[in-house]
């Protein structure tokens, strides 16, 4: 009979989950590599082979005590553990020159390595594109760079530009410098109605369309209001699209975008509490103090307020509604 390989037996003694294994388990560990081994007189020599064979690659180290056997096999051995495979490293890509700044970030996100291939096969020669048409292109997904681009990508490194969907305005006859945006339609024409005869300081009342207001705050850049008062549900995402489009506003040199805070009232007192899923409310802070503590008590208990409440009734019953909407 043939003396089993070593591997096999380690392999057995390794699934045991255990390090120091006693004789006893040796002997278990000896049949199941060996089977045919069971009952056979030529055993004994081929388990203290095995484990010689085995303790001189130190994989494993037996006691100093063995029985009286012949050949002697220790009471117990103790397997080492294994050395971690050397992990392998890919070879880093170059990076464009236009791209240097990400040798300097720890982990550059995928979009970015995308971005540098992209360079590499071409991209420096291409054409201004609309930035959702450059992510399809580059990234398979034309949505990639809505939320932001990754450091330290540009609209110039990737020969894009972010398209600004031009929003729909009304001009009020005789009004004054504000741009009132409104979240939804029905109010929207409900207001316009309201102001037309009676604007006050709004001078144009834009429509946001809901998200919509991310983009087309943008366009406003070529015509400038001197500042920009906003109305929308009081909900998650109807605190988060001002408060971002405000961010984003501003580091265009527009205005920041502020709530209209009589309008927000008129809702508190006129609202319909309906069940809102959870969700972040943090941007309740986007609002004005007087406002934040009636808010966070609404969306604490789990509900959310339409702004079409606001409608031509309560427009046309006073006018506390346009408090707060001076430049």
């Amino acid at each position: 009979m043939s003396t089993p390989g070593p591997a096999a037996l380690l392999a057995a003694l390794r699934a045991t989950g255990r390090t120091r294994i006693d004789r006893a388990g040796l002997w278990r560990a000896f049949l199941d590599a060996v089977p045919s081994a069971q009952g056979s007189a030529e055993a004994r020599r081929m388990l203290a082979a095995a484990l010689d064979e085995l303790a001189g690659t130190g994989a494993l180290t037996p006691t100093a005590a063995t029985d009286d056997g012949v050949p002697p096999l220790p009471r117990a051995v103790r397997l080492t553990r294994p050395a971690a495979a050397p992990v392998a490293r890919e070879a880093a890509d170059p990076w464009h020159p236009e791209l240097a700044a990400a040798a300097a970030v720890r982990a550059p996100a995928e979009a970015v390595r995308q971005v540098n291939r992209w360079l590499f096969a071409g991209g420096t020669r291409a054409g201004i594109v609309g930035l959702r048409e450059r992510a399809l292109e580059i990234t398979g997904d034309e949505k990639a760079f809505d939320a932001g681009l990754p450091v330290p990508l540009t609209p110039e490194i990737l020969r894009a530009e972010r398209v600004a969907l031009p929003m729909h305005r009304e001009r009020l006859p005789g009004g004054g410098p504000v741009l009132l945006v409104v979240e939804n339609a029905d109010t929207f024409h409900s207001l316009l109605l309201a102001l037309r005869g009676d604007p006050g300081p709004i001078g144009t009342l834009g429509w946001g369309a809901g998200s919509a207001f991310l983009s087309s705050v943008s366009s406003l850049a070529a015509d400038p209001p001197a500042a920009i008062r906003y109305f929308g549900d009081l909900d998650a995402a109807g605190l988060r699209i001002p408060a971002r489009a405000s961010v984003q506003a501003q580091a265009q040199a527009l205005p920041a975008v502020r709530p209209a805070p009589g309008l927000y009232r008129a809702l508190l007192a006129h609202g319909r509490p309906a069940p809102a899923g959870p969700a972040d409310h943090s941007d309740v802070e986007w609002l004005d103090p007087g406002l934040r503590g009636p808010v966070r008590e609404l969306f604490a208990t789990g509900h959310r307020m339409a702004q079409e409440a606001v409608d031509r009734r309560v427009l046309g019953s006073g006018r506390d509604w346009r408090d707060g909407l001076d430049p």
